[in-house]
C-alpha cells in the first residue's frame, strides 16, 4: 500500500477537479468541430511527440526511483506503463508519414502509424490497470522482483507490438482510409481503445478512492488519455481540430503525474531539510535548557579564541554554577530542578548583549558563557545584569529561604598581552569558579584577582 506521505489534501483534490473539468469541457467543446480542418503546422506533431517522450521518460524514471526506495509493486508497474508510452511514441514518430520522410522510416507500411496509435492508447491504460491491481502486493523481496519485471516489461511489450505493427504495416486491416481516420471508429480497434481507457479510469477511482497523490493524478492522466482517444477517433484527418486537441491531451496526460511527483519530491525535500536542521540543532543544543551543549563549546571556543587573536580583540569566559542546586533539587523535586535550570539559562541569555555571545551547558548545573570582543569591564557589566536577572526569577526559595543565586568564575584573554591555548582559559575560569564557591558562593571571582565585592 502507498505510504501516508502520499496522502492527498483538499488543495490537491481541488486542483485535480479543476483540471479534470477543463479536460472534459475541452473535449466536449471540440467534439462537434473535431473534423474541422485547421492550418497545417508540420512541426506540431514532432514537437508534441518529443514532449511526450521526454515527459513520460521522466515520469517513468521518478516512479522507478520511488519504487526502488519503497519497494511498492504498484510504482514499479506504473513506471513500466510510462516506459511503454516512451517506446511507442518514439517509434511512432520515426515511422509517421511526412515527419522524416514521405512514407516514414524503418520500412513501415501505410497502416503502421495508425495501428501504433491504437497500441499506444490501448497499452497504456491496460498497463496502468495492471499496476492498479498490484496495489495490495506487499513490499517484499518477491514483490520487488514482480515490480522489476513489470517495470521492464512495459517497454519490452511496446517494442514487441510496435515491431509487429511496422513489419505488418502492409497487411494489417485498414484503419486509415485515404488519410481519413474514420476507419478507427468503424472497427473493433476503436471500441477496444475506448473501453480500455474507460475501464482503467473507473478502476483507478474505485480501487484507490483517490486517496494518494500519485493515484489522484493518475486518474487525471487517464481522463486526458480518454479525451485523446475520443478526439483521435472523431477526427477526420491530420491537422483537424480533433487531431490538434488530441495531441494536446496526450501532452496533458503525460504531464500531470510528473508534476505531482515533482511536487511530492519538493515537499519531501523540504521535510528532509527541516529534519536535518532539527537534528543539527539537537546535536548542538542541550535538550533541557536549550543552551548550547558541551560539545558545541569544545568545538566553537577554540575558533572564538583564534578569531580574537586574528582581530586583536579581547575575549572573556565565565563559568557559572547554580548555588546549592543538589539540595534545591532534593527539596523541591526534579521537575522544579529542571525549571530552575531553564530559568537560569533564560536569565543568562537575556543578559547577553551581542549576537556573538553564547551560553553552553558545561555539565549538570554548571554553565559556560563566552563573550567575544568583550574585555573585563564589559564582562563585569554582563555579570551584574545576569546575577540580578537570576535573583529576580520567580522560583521556589532555596533551603536557606532566599532566591536562587549563582557563583561565577571569570577569566579574560587579551591577545596583546596573553599567549596560551584555549584550554588554559577554560582552566582559569574553572579555578576562578572554585574560588567563588570556596568564598561562600553567590560570589564572583576573577582569575588572578581578588574576589569582587557583592
Amino acid at each position: 500500500m502507498p505510504d501516508n506521505d502520499d496522502a492527498t489534501g483538499p488543495w490537491a483534490l481541488r486542483a485535480a477537479c479543476i483540471i479534470a473539468a477543463c479536460i472534459i469541457a475541452t473535449v466536449l467543446g471540440i467534439l462537434p468541430f473535431a473534423t474541422t480542418s485547421l492550418p497545417v503546422v508540420p512541426p506540431f506533431l514532432p514537437i508534441c511527440a518529443t514532449t511526450v517522450c521526454i515527459v513520460e521518460g521522466l515520469t517513468a524514471y521518478f516512479l522507478a526511483i520511488k519504487f526502488r526506495a519503497s519497494g511498492e509493486v504498484f510504482l514499479g508497474a506504473l513506471a513500466g506503463a510510462y516506459g511503454f508510452v516512451v517506446v511507442t511514441a518514439f517509434l511512432q514518430l520515426l515511422i509517421f508519414p511526412g515527419v522524416f520522410t514521405a512514407a516514414g522510416l524503418l520500412g513501415a507500411g501505410p497502416q503502421s502509424a495508425v495501428w501504433m496509435w491504437v497500441i499506444w492508447h490501448t497499452g497504456y491504460p491496460l498497463l496502468a490497470l495492471l499496476a492498479l491491481l498490484t496495489r495490495q502486493l506487499p513490499a517484499s523481496p518477491r514483490g520487488r522482483r514482480v515490480g522489476i519485471a513489470l517495470m521492464l516489461g512495459g517497454p519490452a511489450a511496446a517494442a514487441f507490438f510496435t515491431c509487429l505493427a511496422i513489419a505488418g504495416g502492409g497487411v494489417l486491416p485498414q484503419l486509415l482510409q485515404n488519410i481519413s481516420y474514420h476507419g478507427v471508429g468503424q472497427r473493433s480497434a476503436g471500441v477496444l481503445v475506448l473501453v480500455t481507457n474507460i475501464t482503467a479510469l473507473a478502476a483507478c477511482i474505485r480501487l484507490t478512492r483517490l486517496r494518494e497523490l500519485v493515484s489522484l493524478w493518475l486518474a487525471v492522466a487517464l481522463l486526458a488519455s480518454l479525451g485523446d482517444s475520443v478526439l483521435g477517433i472523431a477526427a477526420d484527418s491530420r491537422y483537424s481540430a480533433g487531431w490538434y486537441v488530441g495531441r494536446y491531451m496526450a501532452v496533458v496526460s503525460s504531464s500531470v503525474v510528473l508534476c505531482a511527483i515533482i511536487f511530492e519530491f519538493s515537499r519531501l525535500y523540504g521535510k528532509l531539510v527541516d529534519a536535518n536542521r532539527n537534528l543539527a540543532s539537537r546535536a548542538l543544543h542541550d535538550g533541557l535548557t536549550g543552551a548550547f551543549n558541551r560539545g558545541y563549546l569544545i568545538e566553537q571556543f577554540p575558533r572564538e579564541v583564534g578569531r580574537a587573536v586574528r582581530s586583536k580583540s579581547p575575549l572573556c569566559l565565565m563559568m557559572i554554577d547554580v548555588d546549592h542546586f543538589k539540595s534545591y533539587n532534593d527539596i523541591h523535586g526534579h521537575q522544579a530542578g529542571d525549571d530552575c535550570l531553564i530559568g537560569v539559562v533564560g536569565a543568562i541569555t537575556s543578559s547577553l548583549r551581542r549576537p556573538t555571545d553564547f551560553v553552553a551547558r558545561y555539565g549538570g548545573e554548571e554553565f559556560a558563557v563566552v563573550l567575544p570582543g568583550t574585555g573585563r569591564e564589559g564582562a563585569m557589566q554582563v555579570i551584574a545584569a545576569m546575577r540580578g536577572a537570576v535573583q529576580g526569577l520567580t522560583l521556589p526559595a532555596t533551603a536557606r529561604g532566599g532566591p536562587v543565586t549563582v557563583s561565577v568564575g571569570l577569566a579574560c584573554f587579551d591577545p596583546a598581552e596573553d599567549l596560551f591555548a584555549p584550554e588554559e582559559l577554560i582552566r582559569r575560569a574553572d579555578l576562578a569558579l572554585y574560588q567563588a564557591k570556596q568564598n561562600g558562593r553567590d560570589a564572583v571571582f576573577e582569575f588572578a584577582a581578588a574576589p569582587v565585592a557583592l
